[in-house]
């Protein structure tokens, strides 16, 4: 069983691609924290994938809740992974996973991080598009490796930390202040397609009088919304209006 929390593309294509060669069900931990779904059977001799992305040097809150709330019904202890998916280091974000587990008696075997195209434009422009393919086909290399690994119960905490990850803790408190959603807005070019209000993962985002609004004081800050715009019509205050947009090629998001 792999449980995923995706923003933009890049931690469902990693899910997916292990997914492919490991047994079990694909969840999506933003839709089972929302449907308040925690409670899976995990069957004998099953792994658990937990494939994420890296946020401020942690945890995203719709992983951490979820984790939180997890409830496994299992017959002999499982081999548990995770898989950290970033624009530069994992820094100690399965370190954080690490205790949330060990509350839960329950062992975090092995870690990976995978570098990928970087996709907050809240904070800095996403790279160009020869360096995205460059680094999606190394990814994809990467991938193939941990597979394998993983295939062989391999153990060890893998993932590329960085050498400042000390820092993470005060990152996460920075998250906590930054992911609200004041400054979101939607310009001319929306068409009302309804995309953002269907596909956002902490679902705070609501039609009102035919254009999207953000109803919550806080968010995961996935980005998604402004990504997968098809317009181009929503922005985060002034420093999104000239920076490009970014969504795995490989991953389509539906407003069905």
């Amino acid at each position: 069983m792999i449980f995923y929390f995706t923003g933009t593309g890049n931690s469902l294509f990693v899910a997916s691609k292990i997914h492919e060669v490991e047994d079990g069900k694909l969840i999506d931990m933003a839709l089972g924290l929302n449907e308040k779904n925690f409670e899976y059977k995990i069957e004998k001799g099953e792994k658990i994938g937990i494939v994420f992305p890296v946020y401020y040097w942690g945890l995203p809150t719709i992983v951490s809740e979820f984790m939180n709330k997890l409830k496994l019904e299992v017959d002999e202890t499982p081999f548990i992974y995770t898989v950290i998916t970033c624009a530069g280091k994992a820094r100690n974000a399965d370190k954080y996973l690490a205790k949330i587990l060990e509350s839960k008696n329950l062992e975090l075997n092995s870690s990976y991080s995978v570098k990928m195209p970087s996709n907050y434009i809240i904070l800095h422009d996403t790279p160009a598009k020869e360096e995205i393919n460059s680094s999606l086909a190394i990814a994809e290399e990467e991938i193939e490796k941990l597979i394998e690994e993983i295939k062989n119960n391999k153990k060890g905490f893998f993932a590329d930390h960085g050498a400042v990850s000390f820092l993470s803790f005060f990152m996460q408190k920075l998250y906590e202040v930054f992911r609200r959603t004041k400054k979101f807005y939607v310009t001319e070019e929306c068409t009302n397609c309804g995309l953002c209000e269907n596909t956002c993962p902490s679902r705070v985002i609501h039609i009102r009088n035919g254009k999207p609004e953000w109803m919550g004081k806080k968010c995961s800050h996935c980005s998604r919304c402004i990504n997968c715009c098809p317009s181009r019509a929503i922005e985060y205050g002034n420093s999104t209006k000239k920076r490009k947009r970014y969504i795995n090629p490989q991953i389509k998001f539906s407003s069905k």
